[in-house]
């Protein structure tokens, strides 16, 4: 059986098929947030955006493209974000102070945690975006150690490589639990400083204690 694709079909030129392809890609995003991946498809979201379904095949073979383009480009705004906390003769902070602003940056927008939780369900789920998952994982595990490391953990990178894993995995079981509870802003105010103090306590760990092995 072979691998459906998630390439897209063309990349948009001209200003109109440039506005055209955001608009598809802000679509889905909605509609993401509304219904979840589950519920997602092709016809959903040509309506949604107002064009014929013949034209988002103009530019995205399948949904499973369509969410890989909003996958990658979740992926590289953290990757982004990752350099400027990585740049630290520019901020100059402490590893508790930098922890903070890593804190307010990836988990204190509510408005963000139902679509990444739907990306990261979709790249878990998906076999087309498991791939980028993969690579996804690796990647920002290895620069979350790399940031332990500068800041004088004695551990192995490949036991930092593990705990940031489960950091990230405590992040995303964050995301479930605010989208279940998202009419509740003092719930989730609450359950954002839990996580930072779960995760506070494991960094410590690693920060003060010898290399396990």
């Amino acid at each position: 059986m072979s691998k459906t694709t998630v390439k897209p079909r063309k990349t948009p030129v001209q200003s109109r098929s440039k506005k055209r392809v955001e608009s598809i890609l802000e679509v889905t995003a909605s509609l993401l947030v509304e219904k979840g991946y589950e519920s997602l498809t092709a016809v959903g979201i040509a309506e949604k955006a107002k064009i014929p379904v013949a034209s988002l095949y103009q530019y995205y073979p399948n949904k499973e493209a369509v969410i890989y383009a909003l996958c990658e480009s979740m992926i590289n705004d953290v990757m982004q974000r990752f350099d400027d906390y990585e740049n630290f003769e520019s901020h100059k902070l402490g590893i508790w102070e930098l922890l903070e602003l890593i804190g307010e940056q990836e988990y204190a927008n509510p408005a963000n945690h139902k679509l990444e939780f739907e990306l990261n369900r979709a790249m878990i789920a998906m076999p087309q975006l498991s791939e980028l998952h993969d690579s996804f994982d690796e990647r920002i595990s290895k620069r979350f150690s790399s940031i332990l490391k500068y800041y004088g953990s004695k551990w192995s990178i490949d036991e930092l490589v593990n705990l940031s894993r489960i950091v990230f995995r405590m992040g995303t079981t964050y995301f479930e639990h605010i989208n279940n509870n998202r009419e509740n802003p003092t719930l989730a105010k609450q359950s954002k400083e839990l996580i930072m103090k779960a995760m506070g306590s494991l960094i410590q760990d690693c920060l003060h204690e010898p290399a396990t092995s």
